[in-house]
């Protein structure tokens, strides 16, 4: 396959997530075979038998993300499976753990194929992937109103729920939120030029909107305050450039937050209510209930509990399940202080990448720095396929020369 075939079947992919997947299906159904096919053909399926028997690591050309990639895949792939089998883990859990490890190296699989046309291609393929994410994005946030029957109403007013699905906790919902309003102010401020460039910007700002207001309305505080943040960082970074922009932010924020009927003060009173109420969402008993399971015995410490491996989670009331809500705490449990080593090793590679993203252009740094950074220290997002697309945006946003504008 070519690049931009192998880029287009990433494209298809992530629309039929958006469309009509959950960022973590309860088993694997038609349409998660059909993303499936779409991944194995933009990866190539002797790329992934080459990665996981470690078969990679006889190429003679390796970047240092897929060397140290590699290494740890192999480990992280096969010990915790053989504890996981050999402690008797249910096989359901096993590929539930399986699955979500190999989109976290989606990266080491993707960024040697979609480099493989050239600087100008892989332009073209990282604008693909963004423009997919955050569409598949807008596409929960439609999913999540539909299920609430639009109830705008209800947003400040009253806390509406997750929804089925826990569509609003894909990585994709907050990289559109983020990446398509910034992307807007960008194109109005520098590029947009006639009644079409203006329209478009219009759309995307609308677009993004309507995933913010989602967040408002289920009072997802994590994505809030990402998104929050993101907007005050662009403000100040553009300020110097744009005062007008600055000035205009903060009159629009002051009129929300004092015009009587709006929902920013209800929005904010709900906040900070959540948050008094569940405070971290027992995140540290939860890490605390894993040191005490891995601290039973030194091969537990050194190894976890393998892949399918379950914890009674004091996050979820005590019920005994397969997954924690950090990386750090899961894996951890699942493969141990070596199994942590492996990880923190393959972070490290993909660091370059995150200072590259200094070269592109500021929106995209600030939607994806924060979907990362929640992935990695505060959400089960890790897990999830649009996790993993996002990385390897920010692989191939570093990879080779420096793309100033990877995005339009």
């Amino acid at each position: 396959m070519t690049t931009a075939e192998r880029g287009l079947a990433l494209a298809v992919a992530i629309g039929l997530y958006g469309l009509f997947s959950t960022p973590a299906p309860p088993g694997l159904g038609e349409v998660e075979l059909a993303i499936a096919v779409c991944l194995i053909g933009a990866v190539g399926l002797r790329q992934m038998v080459w990665l996981g028997t470690g078969h990679l690591l006889l190429a003679p050309d390796l970047r240092p993300l897929e060397l140290v990639g590699a290494v740890a895949f192999v480990y992280l792939l096969w010990v915790p499976l053989l504890v996981g089998i050999a402690g008797g883990c249910s096989g359901n859990d096993v590929i539930r753990d399986v699955v979500p490890l190999v989109y976290l190296f989606l990266p080491v699989l993707l960024v040697r194929v979609l480099s493989a046309g050239g600087p100008a291609q892989r332009h073209g393929v990282i604008r693909l992937i963004v423009a997919a994410l955050a569409l598949a994005g807008v596409a929960f946030a439609v999913r999540w109103w539909l299920q609430h029957d639009w109830g705008f109403g209800a947003v400040g007013r009253r806390a509406m729920g997750a929804g089925a699905g826990y569509v609003l906790n894909s990585p994709a919902t907050l990289f559109a939120a983020i990446w398509l309003p910034l992307t807007a102010v960008d194109r109005l401020l520098e590029r947009a030029t006639g009644i079409a460039g203006k329209l478009g910007a219009l759309a995307m700002a609308l677009a993004g909107g309507l995933c913010l207001v989602a967040f408002a309305g289920a009072v997802h505080r994590m994505a809030l305050t990402s998104a929050g943040l993101s907007f005050a960082v662009y403000a100040l970074i553009r300020g110097r450039r744009s005062p007008a922009l600055v000035l205009a932010a903060l009159t629009f924020a002051g009129i929300a937050l004092v015009l009587p009927g709006t929902p920013l003060p209800g929005t904010l009173d709900q906040f900070v209510q959540k948050s008094e109420a569940v405070g971290l969402n027992q995140r540290l008993a939860e890490a605390a209930e894993v040191f005490d399971q891995v601290g039973q015995s030194m091969a537990s410490i050194l190894f976890g509990t393998g892949w399918g491996g379950l914890i009674a989670n004091p996050a979820v009331g005590g019920l005994r399940v397969s997954y924690t809500h950090t990386l750090a705490s899961y894996i951890v449990l699942k493969g141990g202080l070596f199994g942590g080593l492996a990880l923190l090793a393959y972070l490290g590679a993909l660091a370059p990448s995150a200072r590259a993203l200094a070269h592109c252009r500021l929106p995209l740094a600030l939607a994806l720095l924060p979907c990362l950074a929640a992935g990695l220290a505060v959400h089960t997002s890790f897990k999830y396929l649009d996790f993993g697309l996002l990385l390897t945006v920010m692989a191939l946003a570093g990879e080779g020369e420096p793309l100033r504008d990877p995005t339009g």
